[in-house]
């Protein structure tokens, strides 16, 4: 099983995602799943989720068919790899997560089908979100451009299995936990 987490830059998908896999021993984070021509943060290094390509080489992918989608996305693009979730579904023991985008969750439903997806849009106030954006180090300009496609992002709510507000961590990990154990005891 996979579990596609989505929302806004800054709503929390990461540290939730870092949270989960403490909690449970069956769950872990895709690595290696997503490539993009954005620069690499300091926290990219720990986590080992990106692979991090020049527009050229990102541009060769899609010409020799790697991705399941790819999306330009703050002026970079992101791409989800075909092979690194082929492997994570063959995995019979495990359920792998990884953030993703909105659109790519709808077209990594349709690619390996609705059965094996579990989607989770994770939401945040705007004033709570500029906060965390500009503590994470963003620029005003970037804050503004992340926030501009907070609506797009919303809009896609609908088309996940659980959307929750991530105000308060503990409860937001307490929502996810008992939605998770319904959903993977039943696969």
């Amino acid at each position: 099983m996979f579990i596609a987490f989505s929302g806004l830059s800054g709503s929390g998908k990461n540290t939730i995602m870092n949270h989960l896999v403490q909690m449970r021993k069956d769950l872990k984070i895709l690595t290696k799943s997503t490539a993009t021509t954005r620069k690499q943060r300091e926290d990219d290094k720990e986590n080992n989720i990106y692979v991090f390509l020049s527009k050229s080489q990102f541009e060769q992918g899609i010409k020799d068919n790697i991705f399941i989608e790819y999306q330009v996305i703050h002026d970079n693009y992101y791409g989800t790899l075909i092979e690194a979730f082929e492997k994570a579904l063959l995995d019979k023991e495990n359920h792998y997560m990884r953030d993703i985008d909105v659109k790519g969750m709808l077209l990594l439903k349709k690619f390996f089908g609705e059965d094996k997806i579990v989607s989770i849009f994770l939401d945040v106030p705007d004033n709570e979100l500029q906060k965390r954006l500009k503590k994470r180090g963003e620029s005003d300009e970037q804050i503004k451009k992340r926030l501009s496609r907070g609506e797009l992002e919303r809009s896609y709510k609908k088309y996940f299995d659980l959307v929750v507000e991530n105000v308060d961590l503990n409860n937001t990990l307490d929502i996810i936990t008992k939605f998770l154990d319904e959903k993977l005891e039943k696969k």
